[in-house]
């Protein structure tokens, strides 16, 4: 067993399995706690909660050595950034802290304090991340040129298609009202006022039909209530 009081150098990636990404080594975080528990002696692992909600969690682990804090590591994740998060970023957080601070401790650091497991989440992520800018930009280019036509045939139908297709996701609809040019913004900012008006004398003539409803009904209901004539005393 390996007294750290003894012994503060602890690199040891060279002799530890790695996997490869992208043409470096890295070392796996179940690979870490094996030769933690295997050669430091009197060392407990410790991690802690310090925020989870239902869409992301940060944790933090630190390493004791007879007793002595000697390493900590941090780790977040959010519950969308990865299909394998959707159902476990939770543990993907623990792992992830744990192998940081094991990484800080010296532990299969040939290249990095990262893990295998959070560098594969991270290039996971990236190309999630590009994957959806890519499909940000096809939509937003498809749904500009449907409401550009739109709005020059003055087809209202067409113009609330494209605006069901983005409604809900405020980027996209961003960048489709900003391709519009003057003219055409000019046009939604008056269409915009006028459903406004039509709207309101609809809501208008609603209440006022309400209105004269609950008054034909209070009149009815008056002709059909019987008037006392006076009170009969018959015996």
């Amino acid at each position: 067993m390996t007294n750290l009081n003894n012994n503060r150098n602890i690199s040891m990636s060279e002799q530890l399995a790695t996997v490869d990404i992208k043409g470096k080594p890295y070392v796996e975080v179940k690979t870490r706690v094996q030769w933690f528990r295997k050669h430091i002696e009197n060392g407990c692992i410790e991690t802690e909660v310090i925020h989870f909600d239902k869409e992301s969690i940060m944790c933090k682990t630190k390493i004791h050595v007879n007793g002595v804090l000697v390493a900590t590591g941090m780790a977040h994740e959010e519950k969308s950034a990865s299909n394998v998060n959707k159902t476990s970023f939770v543990e993907c957080c623990e792992t992830s802290s744990v192998g940081r601070a094991l990484g800080m401790l010296g532990i299969g650091i040939e290249s990095s304090v990262d893990t295998a497991t959070t560098i594969q989440a991270a290039i996971a992520q990236q190309e999630q991340m590009e994957r959806n800018d890519e499909l940000l930009e096809y939509k937003s280019g498809t749904l500009s040129v449907q409401l550009a036509d739109a709005i020059d045939n003055d087809d209202e139908v067409g113009i609330k298609e494209v605006e069901s297709d983005y409604r809900g996701d405020p980027k996209l609809a961003e960048i489709v009202k900003a391709s519009l040019n003057p003219e055409q913004v000019h046009y939604m900012a008056e269409r915009k006022v006028r459903l406004y008006e039509e709207r309101k004398a609809k809501s208008e003539a609603k209440n006022a039909n309400n209105l004269k409803l609950a008054k034909e009904f209070a009149k009815k209901q008056k002709k059909a209530t019987p008037v006392p004539s006076g009170n009969l005393d018959i015996k």
